[in-house]
């Protein structure tokens, strides 16, 4: 009965060390003299103001943020970006575009400091 279970979990052990390996190869450390992203924790998100008519998507303008101030990543130019106040957000991944819409005043004040949102 316990035959099955060994190999199984050789094969799991074996697939997450090489899955930390490869992560780990992949991994792109901040640079030495690029500023660390400052973390923000909201006072209170649960009564922020509904959003109101979501801005148009930026054109070709550079983002006034190098670091997605939803996932701390640095600004991805395949990514799309967003407007706030008149200003070109920069976001981290696929998925921050959609969180950003979300709750625009909340991210896009902390993009116009080059911050990070905690939550």
């Amino acid at each position: 009965m316990n035959k099955p279970i060994v190999p199984f979990a050789l094969a799991f052990l074996v697939g997450a060390a090489t899955a930390l390996v490869i992560r780990s190869a992949r991994h792109e450390p901040y640079e030495a003299d690029a500023p660390k992203p400052e973390v923000v924790v909201p006072a209170n998100t649960h009564h922020a103001p509904a959003p109101t008519e979501p801005e148009p998507a930026a054109s070709a303008a550079a983002p006034v943020n190098n670091v997605c101030p939803i996932c701390g990543m640095d600004v991805d130019p395949d990514t799309p970006t967003a407007m706030y106040k008149g200003h070109v957000i920069g976001l981290g991944c696929r998925n921050c575009p959609a969180e950003f819409a979300a709750n625009p005043a909340l991210y896009g004040e902390a993009a116009l400091q080059n911050k990070v949102v905690e939550e």
